[in-house]
C-alpha cells in the first residue's frame, strides 16, 4: 500500500492544498492469479503521486460565492488484478478548521452525494463507477454564484472507512490518472483566515 497526505487549506479568499510525503509498500498476489507479461507471479510495486500547490481563490460576499479546483492522482502499478484507491481526512475531523471557526464537509458521500452549502466544502469525481456524482464536466470556477448544480461528497474521517474512489481490475502501467475535483462555498458570516485539513490518499493491489 501506498499513501499520500495532503494538507487542504481554505485562506480567504484563497484555498491551497498542498501534497505530502509518499509512504511506499509493495504486496504479492497468490501464484497462479493473473496474466502473463504482468506482475502476476511474485510482488507488485505500486505507487501513488498527485498534484503539488493546488490554489483555489475564493472571495465571498452576502449572497455567497463557490470556487473549485481539481488534484490528478496517478496511480502506477503491474498488478495483474487492479488497484484500489481510496480517501480520507488524516485525523478524527472532516472540517476545514481556523481556530474555533469552521468550514464543515458536506453530508453526500460517494454513493449518495450533495450539493454544498454555505461555508461547506466538498470533492468529487466525474464519471466515478459506482458513485451518484454524475458526468459533470466539472470545471475550474473562480468566484461562481452561490450554489453550484453539481453534487459533492464529505470525504470521511481517518477514524472510520476511507472511501473507494477508484476500483480497477486492470493494472496501471502506463499510470492511471484520477482527476479529483474540491469544492467551497462561502459567505461572509464566515471569519477570514487559513482553514486547514488533511486529506489521504492510499492506493493498494487488489
Amino acid at each position: 500500500m501506498m499513501k499520500v497526505k495532503k494538507i487542504l487549506s481554505v485562506l480567504l479568499p484563497v484555498l491551497l492544498i498542498v501534497v505530502g510525503y509518499p509512504v511506499f509498500k509493495a504486496s504479492a498476489l497468490n501464484y497462479g492469479q493473473g496474466t502473463y507479461g504482468t506482475c502476476s507471479y511474485n510482488t507488485c510495486g505500486i505507487t501513488i503521486t498527485s498534484s503539488s500547490n493546488i490554489n483555489v481563490d475564493l472571495t465571498p460576499d452576502a449572497g455567497g460565492k463557490c470556487s473549485t479546483n481539481y488534484d490528478n492522482v496517478s496511480v502506477l502499478t503491474d498488478s495483474s488484478t487492479g488497484y484500489s484507491l481510496s480517501m480520507s481526512t488524516n485525523n478524527s475531523s472532516t472540517s476545514l478548521s481556523n481556530g474555533l471557526s469552521n468550514i464543515t464537509a458536506v453530508s453526500g458521500t460517494f454513493t449518495s452525494p450533495s450539493a454544498i452549502g454555505i461555508n461547506r466544502w466538498g470533492y468529487r469525481i466525474d464519471n466515478a463507477a459506482g458513485s451518484g456524482f454524475g458526468s459533470g464536466p466539472t470545471s475550474v470556477l473562480v468566484n461562481s454564484t452561490y450554489p453550484m448544480s453539481l453534487l459533492f461528497a464529505g470525504a470521511p474521517n481517518i477514524t472510520g472507512s476511507p472511501t473507494t474512489i477508484v476500483n480497477s481490475v486492470l493494472p496501471a502501467n502506463p499510470a492511471a490518472v484520477t482527476k479529483v475535483w474540491y469544492g467551497v462555498c462561502a459567505d461572509t458570516g464566515i471569519s477570514f483566515g487559513t482553514y486547514s485539513g488533511t486529506i489521504l490518499y492510499s492506493a493498494t493491489t487488489n
